[in-house]
């Protein structure tokens, strides 16, 4: 087993401040990507919205998730290590493979795992987005951010 990524929050606190941290990083690659694509002021008006904004900063920070990289004998050895149970994982993929990369998520009594595979990078960031869309999204949305 072995992870990549740099964030595991532990708390909902932990994962909010993080979040607001990436918030100048999405402003500051969409106006590079907005340049890079000629787009003039009148264009990058209209079209950049605070919604291009906004799925900037949850594509950032949801890339930035750690997530644990392993197969199913491993996966297994970490769960019952942790303090979660089987009725704490949701796992989104096929159960004919071998592999899988998960990332807890303490605060809301959640790991999601995604199985793969030979490719955990595109795996990787599957999990991610899921994670993003199935509980970090809530957390954020609700408290206003």
């Amino acid at each position: 087993m072995h992870t990549r990524g740099t964030f595991a929050p532990e708390t909902r606190a932990d994962a909010l401040e993080r979040y607001e941290e990436v918030g100048p990083v999405a402003q500051v690659v969409v106006r590079e990507a907005t340049k890079a694509m000629a787009f003039d002021a009148d264009e990058y008006d209209e079209r950049v919205t605070p919604e291009v904004v906004r799925t900037a900063r949850d594509a950032t920070f949801a890339e930035l998730l750690a997530v644990h990289v392993g197969d199913e004998a491993e996966f297994d050895a970490w769960l019952a290590d942790s303090e979660f149970d089987a009725d704490d994982v949701v796992r989104i993929g096929s159960d004919n493979v071998d592999n899988l990369v998960w990332h807890p998520i303490p605060f809301a009594d959640t790991v999601i795992a995604a199985t793969f595979q030979d490719e955990p990078d595109a795996a990787a960031s599957t999990l991610r987005r899921n994670a993003f869309g199935r509980v970090y999204r809530e957390e954020f949305y609700e408290s206003g951010r």
